[in-house]
Formats: structure tokens, sequence, C-alpha cells
């Protein structure tokens, strides 16, 4: 069943209930005013019947009521023992209750009675001196009335609920056309893998809302693919680099393998045959080429995997005291550098992937290292302001120009003058990625004097004895 029948059906459902109740309530109504109505016509024709003086009226066959009494009633009077002493027509059924009015241990008493078929509305009031006058009159009528109206009320009802179903089902289908909209486009996106598809739909109810949420992850969608795509292709072009100086020291190193016979490397020198002579420094030279590209190729597909995992598949945050971070990164360092650093570490507690932003400290220690020259310090400081915690790391290098602050931070990035030096161009957009994905910024600040700082800011921790 579809939505919008589901949809048209509640609508018919939930306009039935209250018909159903306005009809049985106005139905009640009625019956209930028609034998009012007729228990005052009896209550009428009891006071005609006493007022005329114990004149009661000739049986039919002559003349049914006198000029005194109406001749739409049935009169019978019951004596004490229950015995009828006179009936205008048909004997009534005479019940207890009856019985009780003429014994005077009742005032009055009315029913409903059935006598040969017919459905009678009879009232039982005391007479003078013993017994009990009964009056009746059919229902009939009021029957007929309250069938006439129930029959009515049903016709109404039904076309109303139906009227109603209907209605619902159009203004559902108006309702759900934004997304049916949705549904297409969401599966033509599925087929034809085209994200640039934006839902054109200017509301400002939850629909709306609903196709911005659409057209915004449409959009991310679009952008994580263009990003996938050029992460792609730069990582080809980085990968492509080092394989290439491999396979060409490789290759020389096999065509320069020296023979098991110097006479037969002679004889293919005479013949022109591929050997080509090294001596050991230029093996040693080409090894450690080899041994230098396989290195710096290794550090790239370790640096894309870091980049392309989910920060949440390194486990759960945590907890910790920035500043151990850092000063455990500069402890690592001091064992593989001989470069002097100065540090000016605050404890400031976070929360975070404890891998991941040690991973980004020493990126940034890394990248100091590199263009700092030599004999010259790196200065770290761990220090909290704003509710942040920010690190910073200086070097005494070239620095950076302003107009590629922004730039360093994108994958693969390498200034000119960075070309020549090792690396892959992924040390500082690693950082950046930490950074967002803990809340958190990167950026290179202004320095005073020569070198370059880069600064990483993460959220504090919440206040000790505050949920995480």
């Amino acid at each position: 069943m579809t939505l919008r029948t589901r949809l048209g059906l509640l609508v018919a459902i939930s306009v039935a209930v209250p018909v159903l109740a306005v009809s049985g309530v106005a139905l009640w109504i009625a019956r209930d005013e028609a034998r009012s109505a007729l228990d005052r016509t009896l209550e009428d024709r009891v006071a005609v019947l006493i007022a005329s003086g114990g004149r009661l009226p000739e049986r039919r066959g002559v003349q049914f009521f006198g000029r005194f009494v109406p001749r739409d009633v049935l009169a019978q009077i019951v004596a004490p023992n229950g015995a009828v002493v006179y009936t205008s027509d048909e004997v009534l059924p005479v019940a207890p209750a009856d019985i009780a009015v003429a014994n005077g241990r009742a005032r009055r008493h009315r029913t409903d009675v059935s006598a040969d078929g017919v459905r009678l509305r009879v009232l039982t009031v005391p007479i003078s001196p013993a017994g009990a006058l009964m009056v009746a009159s059919p229902l009939d009528e009021v029957d007929a009335n309250v069938a006439g109206l129930r029959n009515a009320l049903a016709v109404v009802a039904a076309i109303g609920v139906a009227g109603a179903g209907l209605l619902g089902f159009l203004v559902a289908g108006r309702a759900i056309r934004p997304v049916r909209r949705l549904t297409d486009a969401a599966r033509n996106v599925a087929q034809t893998q085209d994200l640039d598809q934006p839902i054109e739909l200017e509301r400002d109810d939850e629909l709306g809302e609903l196709a911005r949420s659409f057209n915004a992850m449409l959009e991310a969608l679009a952008l994580s693919r263009a990003q996938q795509h050029r992460l792609v292709a730069d990582a080809g072009h980085e990968l492509r680099t080092p394989l290439t100086s491999i396979r060409t020291n490789i290759e020389l190193l096999v065509r320069a393998e020296p023979s098991a016979a110097s006479a037969e490397a002679a004889t293919q020198a005479d013949a022109g045959g591929a050997g080509v002579a090294l001596d050991s420094d230029e093996r040693r030279q080409m090894l450690d080429d080899v041994q230098f590209e396989l290195d710096q190729l290794t550090e790239l597909v370790s640096e894309l995997v870091e980049l392309a995992t989910d920060q949440r598949s390194q486990g759960e945050p945590e907890r910790v005291d920035l500043a151990e971070l850092a000063a455990s990164v500069v402890d690592r360092h001091r064992r593989r550098t001989e470069t002097a650093f100065v540090t000016d570490f605050v404890p400031c507690e976070v929360v975070v992937n404890a891998a991941l932003v040690e991973r980004a400290i020493g990126n940034l220690v890394d990248n100091a290292v590199k263009w700092s020259p030599p004999g010259e310090p790196i200065e770290i400081s761990v220090a909290a302001a704003e509710r942040e915690a920010r690190v910073r790391v200086r070097d005494r290098g070239p620095g950076i120009p302003a107009a590629l602050r922004e730039t360093v931070f994108e994958r693969f990035y390498r200034a000119p003058e960075a070309r020549s030096q090792p690396g892959s161009g992924l040390g500082l957009s690693i950082v950046d990625y930490v950074a967002r994905t803990h809340d958190g910024t990167a950026a290179v600040v202004d320095t005073e004097g020569p070198g370059t700082t880069v600064e990483l800011r993460l959220p504090l921790a919440p206040e000790a004895g505050l949920p995480l």
C-alpha cells in the first residue's frame, strides 16, 4: 500500500470516527425527544380521561372514543389483583409494575410493550377508588421517524467519509509530490552517479528543509568525489616518480651485474652487448638512491593511508594532556636528530584521538626540522587560551610567504624551493585533517623574525568532574 493511499485511509478514518459519534448522539437525542413527545401526549390523554368523570369510551364496533376521549390511544383499567376490568380494544399486557401501581405501591410507570406484533408505549397511573389506568399509543410513527433519520445520517456519514477519504487522497498526492521528486532524484543519482542534480524546491516547511538537506548531501558527496579523484590523481603522480627512479636504477644494476667470466663480458662488449661496467662506488650510489626512493615511497604510502583512514576507526577519543603528547614527540626527535629543541609546555587537557594528534604534532616537528638551518633550535610550546589548547612549532628557516599560508595545507602541495627536499607534500595536510576532525584548526601564524610558526588549535576538555 502506498503512502498516499495510507494517508487517504487515515483521513477517512479520522473523519469517520467523529461522524459516527455525532450521528449516534444525534440519533439518540432524536429518539429520546420523539419518545418524550409521545409521553407528553399520553399524559394529556390521561388528563382528558380523568376529567371525563369516569365516562370511559365505548368499545370499537359502536364508537371508539366519545367526545370526551381522544381517539389516538388505547385505554385499559386494571384491578388491584391484576385483572383487566375494562379495555377499549385489545388487552394490553399487564406487568408486575402495573399491578404495583394498581395497589398503590407505585405512582406511575412507563414501558414499551408488544401486542399482536405492534410496539406500544404504555403509561400506567393510579385511579380512584382502586386500580390503575393504562393508556397506550403505537410507536410506529416514532420508530419510522427514527429509522428515517438513521438512514439519512448513514447516507450523510458515508458521503462525508468517502469525500474526506477522496480529499485526503488528493491532498496527500499533492503533499508527497516533493517526496516523489526527492525519490526520483535519489534514484537517478544512484543510476547515473551524477551528483550535479539539485532539487529545486522553494518551501519553508519540513519538506523544504528535507530538500535543502538533500541538496547539501549532494554537494558534500560531489565535493568528496572531487577530493577523492584529486587524491587519486595526485597520489598516482607522486607514486610514479619514485617508482620510475627505482625501476631505472634496478635495471642499470641488473645490466651491470658482473658476468661469471670476464671473457664473456669482453665478448659481449665487442659484440655491442648491453652490458655496463660499474665500479663499486657507482653501485653503492645507485643502491643508496634505491634505498632513499623506497623510504620515500614507504613514507608516502603510510601518509596516504593515514590521510584516507577515517579517524573513527583509530579508536575512541579520550582525555589526554596535550603537553605530554608534545613532550613525547620531542623526546623521540631528540633521539633521532641533533637538532636542539626549546620547549615551553603548560598542561592542557583535551578530548582527542591521541594517536592522530601525536602524529599531527610529529608532522609539525618533522617539517620544522627539515627547514631549520643547522645549529638553529626548534621552538615548541603548548598553552591554553580562549577555551583552546594551542601547540606552536617554530623553525628558523626561510619562512612561508603570506600568499601561500593557506596553500601549504593542501594535499601534495610543495613550494618550488621545497621540491628538491625529501617529503611527500602530505605532512601539513594531515595536520589540517587531524585538526578538523577534532573541531580544531591549523594555520601558519605571524612570526617575529625569520622562520615559520605553525599552530595547531584544539578545544579544551570540559572542566574536571563534568561529563566528556
